[in-house]
C-alpha cells in the first residue's frame, strides 16, 4: 500500500470570499491556514484537513469531491443549515450504519452531514 492516511481533501471553488463566508459562517469551520491571498484556506477537523481553493485552472464540479461532516445530532445540524438558507438534494436518509443528508456549497460541490449509529 502506498499510503495509510488522507493528507487532505480539496474542494475547488470559483469565488474565494463567497466560499469563506459559507465554510466559516454557515458551516462554522475555523481556518487553520490561509495562502495565496486567501484563495486557499485549510480547515483542520481532527486528523483531516479540508482545503478550499480558488484557481482559474481548477474548476468546481457538481460531480466532484464529496466531504461528509460528522455531527453529534443530524436533526439539529440539518435544521441549523436550513435556517441558514441551505437546501438539501437528499433529505436525511438512513443506512444500516448511519444517517446522512446531502447539500451543496455555493459552487454546487456536494457536501454531507453524517451521524454514525452507536455500535
Amino acid at each position: 500500500m502506498i499510503t495509510n492516511e488522507v493528507a487532505f481533501i480539496a474542494i475547488a471553488v470559483s469565488d474565494k470570499e463567497r466560499a469563506r463566508k459559507f465554510y466559516q459562517e454557515t458551516l462554522e469551520l475555523k481556518p487553520a491556514t490561509t495562502a495565496m491571498d486567501g484563495a486557499w484556506v485549510e480547515y483542520e477537523l481532527g486528523p483531516t484537513t479540508i482545503g478550499v481553493g480558488c484557481h482559474p485552472a481548477w474548476k468546481p464540479s457538481r460531480d466532484g469531491t464529496t466531504v461528509a461532516f460528522e455531527t453529534q445530532n443530524i436533526d439539529d445540524a440539518v435544521e441549523k443549515l436550513k435556517d441558514r438558507g441551505v437546501s438539501f438534494d437528499l433529505d436525511k436518509s438512513e443506512t444500516p450504519v448511519c444517517w446522512m443528508a446531502q447539500f451543496r456549497d455555493p459552487d454546487g460541490n456536494k457536501l454531507v452531514v453524517h451521524q454514525r449509529k452507536k455500535k
